[in-house]
């Protein structure tokens, strides 16, 4: 069982190690800009569209939506407070990543 646990966790640290191992700041990429826009709630929208709506603007990197709905949170503190409930008419601060040459 001991050499289990130690495969399991080897191979943990192997994995970590090999998704890492490409990875750089995008601050220290400079053909990648970072964009800010605020996007005015429409009726019928839901966080998850919107979302959904700027993750597939993101191409300076590779993002899940949940990832990307964390950071829209983040940008948007009041959000929380409600709970993730929008009303049209509110203003979200939405940010992404382009390559510097789009």
């Amino acid at each position: 069982m001991k050499l289990g646990m130690k495969a399991l966790i080897g191979g943990g640290l192997l994995a970590c190690a090999v998704c890492t191992a490409g990875m750089e700041a995008l601050e220290d990429r400079p053909e990648a800009v970072l964009v800010e826009e605020t996007h005015i709630v429409k009726p019928g929208e839901t966080l998850w569209g919107i979302c959904e709506e700027y993750v597939a603007k993101n191409t300076g990197t590779c993002r899940y939506i949940l990832e990307y709905k964390e950071g829209v949170y983040e940008n948007n503190p009041w959000l929380v407070d409600r709970g993730g409930m929008l009303h049209p008419g509110d203003k979200l601060t939405m940010t992404y990543w382009v390559r510097g040459n789009e």
